[in-house]
């Protein structure tokens, strides 16, 4: 007998403030990725590190570690209070191909964070290289994750961006 999550009618306010919220976050990490490169060099060569790049610096390990704990609470909080169901109107091959790019989508969003943490804090150069090649992997299933939920909304007609914006909605 298999364990399963209840089934919930819609997305929770928590989940749906996270989500938005780790959106966000990717894309400090996106802007500010350079002055975290220029941090990590000054570095590792000991040579003087410039207030700003220290302050985005620190932003982006700031905002990395964020990104990790809220997809941590989110996975809790999906594992807690359910997913709502896929829409029937949705093909058993686009279900399976969105529960195979979330989960890909949440490997990284932990993997990532904590291959940073420990490049940055244990000054280890390949987790660095692990870390930073996860990048391309991580636009490319958001891309997806994107094109997928525009797929379902406007040609399986699931209404399912609604759900993402308004907790509650099946």
């Amino acid at each position: 007998m298999s364990v399963s999550a209840p089934r919930s009618q819609g997305w929770s306010t928590l989940s749906v403030a996270l989500h938005w919220t780790i959106v966000v976050l990717i894309v400090v990490q996106f802007v500010d990725h350079e002055w975290m490169v220029a941090m990590w060099r000054a570095t590792r060569r000991g040579t003087e590190i410039d207030p700003a790049t220290e302050t985005w610096g620190w932003v982006h390990i700031i905002a990395g570690t964020l990104v990790l704990l809220a997809a941590l609470v989110r996975l809790w909080d999906r594992y807690s209070h359910g997913r709502p169901p896929y829409p029937a109107e949705e093909p058993t091959w686009a279900s399976w191909l969105a529960r195979i790019t979330h989960g890909l989508i949440y490997a990284i969003l932990i993997l990532m964070p904590v291959t940073g943490l420990i490049a940055w804090f244990g000054m280890i150069g390949e987790f660095g290289e692990f870390h930073e090649i996860m990048w391309n992997p991580l636009l490319v299933l958001v891309a997806l994750h994107v094109a997928g939920a525009l797929v379902q909304q406007f040609w399986f007609k699931t209404n399912v961006l609604k759900r993402i914006f308004v907790p509650g909605t099946v």
